[in-house]
């Protein structure tokens, strides 16, 4: 049998029971954690003790801050967001490392000819992650309120942040947090993640009804998730 809690400090934990377990498993990996034990040790579980409940935090914390795939970039690096193209060009008159000009939906990015791309990969991503926000801004609250309409959700509010490891998160007031780097996904993905956020306002868990919620909306939700999962940042 598979079921799913919700944990106030841990969040969803998956539930296993399995007839034949000598013991009670706990894991933490980066599809969540997960308990496994047998019919006989289920009363045993819940409530937690406070020294499991921070070695799960803790496990879980490790896989959060385990760094993305990043972008390394190059002067032959063309990035293509949802909303521009990122390209180098190499620009002997300028007097900074990097000059960033915008226009038709190009970021063009000057730079001098004796420049060490190398280390010079932090400056690189600040110009661009500067008009991803700009971007995120002007296109996901608007995108995230037709969606809402369109599939009937409600929500508080909507802020945009610069977060690496979430692309997006609801609190229980159903306040809602998007990464800017969403603007580095294809739309679908981008609607993808938007509906997920939705769904919490009604299931704060990843559980049965949540995704019958998703799939209601993405028939093609096991497939989207993988993919969203191989994406990369900055």
């Amino acid at each position: 049998m598979k079921t799913s809690v919700f944990h106030p400090e841990i969040g969803e934990i998956t539930l296993l029971v399995r007839r034949g377990m000598s013991r009670t498993i706990f894991s933490v990996s980066e599809n969540g954690v997960r308990i496994t034990t047998s019919p006989n040790e289920i009363s045993t579980l819940f409530p937690l003790t406070n020294e499991r409940i921070q070695w799960i935090l803790s496990a879980k914390q490790k896989i959060e801050n385990k760094p993305r795939k990043h972008i390394v970039f190059n002067k032959n690096t063309i990035l293509k967001t949802n909303k521009f193209t990122v390209i180098f060009k190499e620009n002997n008159l300028i007097k900074s490392s990097f000059i960033a000009r915008y226009k038709d939906s190009v970021l063009e990015i000057n730079y001098l000819p004796n420049v060490d791309f190398s280390k010079k990969q932090d400056c690189i991503k600040n110009i661009i992650i500067h008009f991803l926000k700009i971007e995120a801004k002007n296109f996901l609250p608007k995108r995230l309120k037709e969606l809402a309409e369109k599939y009937d959700f409600s929500y508080q509010s909507v802020k945009i942040n610069s977060a690496r490891k979430r692309w997006g998160s609801c609190s229980a007031r159903q306040n809602i947090n998007l990464s800017l780097f969403l603007m580095l996904l294809p739309t679908k993905l981008i609607d993808f993640v938007l509906v997920h956020e939705l769904c919490h306002t009604r299931e704060m868990n990843h559980g049965k009804n949540f995704k019958t919620l998703m799939k209601n909306i993405f028939p093609e939700y096991d497939l989207l998730e993988k993919r969203l999962r191989e994406e990369r940042t900055l």
